[in-house]
């Protein structure tokens, strides 16, 4: 019987995304090695026959990986990469054997479209998927995770969102959105879950919980808090997709975001709050990747934020019905049928 080689990085989201397509082979049926480091090139072929690689398209870190996609394949390990990014990658970061023998699945649509840009090999696309069998078991532990928000908070209506500090993230246009609706109303509290360089942005704005052990917490506390909110905010400037938005609407959580793909190829398009885009433009910020940076408004965030306030307070009947819907929508990225189609890039 065939064995599949999951094989990604050990950084979180990476790890996250690589672990899900493993369950869901494993459910299937499939027998599947997953590990989160690269396996060699010598070590392969006595431990799986096809291999999927899932790494981040930035040339300046995945060149070794797309060295060991290459090694597989004449091994004749077909293996195929899958991929993300949040703008175009550096040009003249991609060698000439890069486009030549590596064959690219893309997360979105938008990363479809960055990676032909720059002359890469995508061959299909397969969106990331929600593990609604993780969603369910990390509900336990919801009760708690509202316990330590009301304790620390005690606000009426709960906003977050789960982020680092990388600019990209565009934390400081949160933090700008959140002393607007301050402004306006005490009754809203803020969970920020990042790290201490996001934690930055928050410095003396009021009715914050920061969080600050990201990447420390076990899958299930990060999902758990995520869905002890009432409104998930994404304030990201750029995606290759956002993970996170899919997460909130399998707990039935309305989103705020940023109207811009890939968020728009996830994010249900009538019960969510998007925030038009002001301006985009290409941004260097020192790594492998132009990043196409999405400019909004934090006002208009603002205005997003106190709209689904009122909605929660005014007309919970509505708030719940669209609880209802969201879990549907996102129910059709079930792990377990998304990333079966991967099966069908392999010839036999």
């Amino acid at each position: 019987m065939t064995r599949y080689g999951i094989i990604t990085s050990y950084a979180p989201s990476l790890k996250t995304v690589g672990q899900d397509i493993a369950y869901a082979f494993k459910k299937a049926g499939l027998k599947i090695y997953f590990k989160d480091y690269m396996v060699s090139e010598h070590e392969a072929p006595n431990l799986f026959q096809r291999a999927i690689i899932f790494i981040t398209c930035d040339p300046l870190y995945a060149h070794s990986w797309f060295l060991l996609a290459r090694e597989y394949n004449l091994l004749n390990i077909p293996t195929l990469i899958y991929t993300t990014v949040e703008g175009e990658p550096k040009q003249h970061l991609i060698s000439k054997w890069i486009k030549q023998g590596c064959y690219f699945i893309s997360n979105s649509k938008f990363t479809t479209k960055m990676l032909k840009r720059v002359g890469l090999k995508v061959i299909g696309m397969v969106p990331h998927g929600v593990n609604m069998d993780m969603i369910e078991f990390s509900k336990k532990l919801i009760p708690d995770q509202k316990q330590m928000i009301k304790d620390k908070l005690n606000k009426k209506v709960i906003f977050g969102t789960v982020a680092s500090g990388h600019p990209r993230k565009g934390l400081d246009r949160l933090s700008q959105a959140i002393e607007i609706v301050n402004s306006k109303t005490k009754d809203i509290g803020f969970v920020i879950f990042t790290n201490a360089t996001g934690k930055n942005a928050f410095f003396d704005v009021e009715n914050t919980l920061i969080l600050t052990r990201f990447g420390k917490l076990a899958r299930e506390e990060i999902l758990s808090l995520i869905g002890a909110l009432d409104f998930y905010i994404q304030p990201s400037l750029c995606e290759g997709f956002g993970l996170p938005v899919l997460e909130a609407q399998a707990f039935g959580i309305p989103v705020i975001y940023p109207k811009y793909e890939p968020l728009t190829e996830i994010a249900h398009p009538k019960l969510n709050y998007p925030v038009s885009i002001q301006d985009e433009q290409y941004k260097d910020l020192g790594d492998g990747i132009l990043y196409l940076i999405h400019e909004y408004n934090p006002k208009e965030m603002a205005d997003q934020i106190l709209n689904a306030y009122e909605l929660y307070t005014k007309n919970r009947q509505e708030y719940e019905a669209r609880k209802k819907e969201l879990i549907k929508h996102a129910e059709s990225f079930d792990v377990k049928k998304i990333y079966l189609q991967f099966l069908k890039f392999w010839r036999d």
